[in-house]
């Protein structure tokens, strides 16, 4: 969970940044490629899994998959994504949340925004979980993930 309490300032990145920035644009492609690969095996593994809902690539777009959501179907599962993310949590698999909705956050929360406002993303935020995707992940991390997935949903599945 994470929260803006405060109006953040956009600040400009530093020469050492831009540096190690224009270094790292040598391995993008390598980087890409291994986050792709990641993907499909995530995709091959988990596409059975009728709970949850895996993300998709349209055929005219190539993604880079810097992130890697998937939605949980929360009409076939016993309990909430905060449940299961902690569950997960517990297995020691890195997951993450992306994106709470922006009004969620005190500092709109102050200015009046209210829950309520966008239903659609607040149904996508409450059953969101970003699966570990890095270039370093090994084949035997990704079994790893897709292994403890399988174990949490089926423990949290209603069809068990």
């Amino acid at each position: 969970y994470y929260e803006m309490q405060e109006l953040g300032y956009n600040y400009r990145i530093t020469d050492f940044q831009c540096a190690h920035g224009i270094s790292q644009l040598n391995k993008l492609d390598k980087f890409i490629k291994r986050r792709r690969e990641i993907v499909e095996k995530y995709n091959d593994k988990l596409s059975s899994i009728e709970e949850i809902i895996l993300p998709v690539e349209k055929p005219d777009i190539k993604s880079s998959w810097h992130i890697f959501p998937i939605r949980l179907q929360l009409d076939k599962l016993k309990e909430s994504r905060r449940e299961i993310f902690k569950a997960l949590i517990a297995e020691n698999i890195g997951v993450n949340v992306h994106y709470i909705p922006v009004y969620y956050h005190p500092y709109y929360q102050k200015l009046g925004y209210k829950k309520g406002l966008c239903p659609n993303a607040e149904k996508y935020y409450e059953s969101a979980i970003t699966l570990p995707i890095f270039p370093a992940m090994s084949d035997k991390d990704i079994s790893d993930v897709v292994n403890v997935i399988k174990k949490v949903i089926n423990y949290f599945s209603r069809s068990y």
